[in-house]
């Protein structure tokens, strides 16, 4: 649990699992819903858009920032939004296309994807010595009191003796710490789960929903033919043997379904993403993607693999039009004509899968507010002048943890050749009597010459990056600075222009 919540896992410190899998959406990210990545015409909020999540800025094997086009020195974005992990613990096919078998060869995955958590060239020797080093959960705060307990002032070498009976920090052990982990987060106690027990009824309209669900609907397949979360059995996955999945669906309550199912249902055309044929290079798995499981699906929006359904309304009624695009798409789904009284029935039916363990964040879902969430990583303050090749935007990629030395600060939007300063201060003004300038200039007011800003392929701007290692002085730990870049070109209202204050509070 420590280590799923631990945004020290990635290269920049900023990420962890729980950060692209958060309980409260269902295991999913909720960011997904503003994360985009232009699709095949190159531009942003057109409908072939993919949505993803934020993961880390491009960084280059020597802790360099890498811009990218339409980002800049900002974090980058996965090209589909991230499934859940809720209920993944015995499948042996993950992730949108099936590549991995199981939590095992999952869970490194990330922490050397360079969009999610990794730098270029990361090797498990670098996590290895990141994780030995940490404190843990050191940015997290309102832990459950069973983390709180566990975690309380040890270090990560202490806490693998606790779990594994040596001090050593492995590769293994990492994966294995997660993958067990994951496999608690069963959820099966949802209304659904009471009626199955006779401990809770259907309302008509539900009913109503369930008689559709199981139901062929103008010579289109009955949803349950591949959603199995209605059926009161245990369906298998692959080689999963009957009776060690029925052992397994006893021991912790109500049967989940679990099955094997790829189709293109139409979602978006052939050639955007690929699909399953990107692991079987099979034509006929070209835009097939996972069914995925409908537990707590009320909490999942924005649905699909590339989020283009706001609504589970939306999704149904994707359904309900057979589909928008028809090549390779799988047979029998095509448009099942429901009107609206029944398509609101099957989204109320829907709902009744929805464990409220899981939205109310109570073991086995309880959770720590991470880094990201409460302010521990620098956060940005009004906004940057606009100059003639874009807007100045400040980023602080790292973590600021006292002792990380590939901690830098970023800045983007400059012209080529433009001289750059960056200046810092230990507080910032209420209201800026001088154009943008918001620091106070207490007597702590510095300002570093840094350079010209340099234009680097393929951004058309241009940008610059200061290396600042933070010093391991303990006495800095609760110290907040606040820094601002100011660039030696006009902006729009003035004869200079200054980017938006960064505020990097250290621990």
């Amino acid at each position: 649990m420590t280590l799923f919540f631990e945004e020290q896992l990635s290269s920049t410190g900023t990420v962890a699992c729980a950060t692209c899998h958060d309980f409260v959406r269902g295991g999913v990210d909720p960011r997904t819903s503003t994360a985009r990545n232009p699709g095949a015409d190159g531009i942003l909020f057109t409908a072939d858009d993919q949505r993803g999540s934020p993961g880390i800025t491009t960084v280059m094997p020597d802790g360099a920032l890498w811009p990218l086009p339409g980002r800049g020195f900002g974090p980058a974005i996965t090209g589909r939004r991230a499934p859940t992990v809720i209920n993944s613990g015995y499948h042996t096919h993950l992730t949108y296309d099936g590549s991995k078998q199981s939590l095992e060869q999952l869970v490194p995955a990330p922490l050397f994807n360079v969009v999610e958590m990794g730098h270029f060239g990361r090797t498990w020797n670098d996590v290895i010595t990141r994780v030995t080093n940490a404190v843990p959960l050191v940015f997290a705060s309102n832990l459950p009191p069973r983390l709180q307990n566990f975690v309380a002032s040890q270090t990560y070498p202490a806490l693998f003796q606790t779990a594994f009976g040596t001090a050593g920090v492995t590769q293994q052990r990492i994966v294995d710490a997660i993958a067990c982990y994951l496999r608690t987060l069963n959820s099966d106690q949802s209304k659904w789960d009471l009626v199955l027990h006779s401990q809770a009824t259907l309302t008509t309209q539900e009913q109503q929903g369930l008689t559709l669900f199981n139901s062929t609907a103008n010579g289109a397949v009955a949803c349950k033919a591949c959603h199995g979360d209605f059926e009161n059995r245990v369906l298998q996955e692959g080689p999963i043997a009957g009776a060690m999945t029925t052992a397994l669906s006893g021991y912790f309550g109500s049967p989940t379904p679990i099955r094997l199912v790829f189709h293109n249902t139409g979602v978006r055309p052939l050639q955007e993403d690929r699909g399953r044929q990107n692991v079987t290079q099979l034509p006929a798995d070209a835009a097939s993607f996972r069914v995925a499981s409908l537990r707590n699906v009320e909490l999942t929006a924005p649905y699909f693999h590339n989020g283009s359904a706001e609504t589970l309304a939306d999704a149904v009624q994707l359904y309900n039009r057979g589909g928008d695009f028809h090549a390779n798409q799988a047979p029998n789904t095509g448009p099942r004509n429901y009107t609206q009284a029944e398509v609101d029935a099957l989204v109320a039916v829907l709902r009744t899968l929805t464990d409220p363990r899981v939205a109310a964040g109570v073991q086995p879902f309880d959770r720590p507010l991470l880094g990201s969430q409460n302010g521990a990583f620098a956060t940005s303050l009004g906004r940057g002048d606009t100059t003639s090749s874009g807007t100045l935007v400040a980023t602080a990629p790292w973590a600021p943890r006292l002792g990380e030395a590939w901690f830098r600060l970023g800045l983007t939007g400059a012209t080529h050749g433009t001289p750059t300063f960056l200046m810092w201060d230990t507080a910032v003004s209420g209201s800026p009597a001088l154009w943008n300038f918001h620091l106070a200039l207490t007597p702590s007011f510095q300002v570093l010459t840094t350079g010209l800003a340099q234009q680097i392929y393929p951004v058309a701007y241009g940008s610059v990056q200061v290396p600042l290692p933070l010093p391991n002085t303990p006495s800095l730990t609760g110290q907040t600075f606040f820094a601002q870049w100011l660039v030696l070109e006009a902006s729009q209202n003035w004869p200079v222009a200054t980017s938006n204050v960064l505020r990097i509070p250290l621990r």
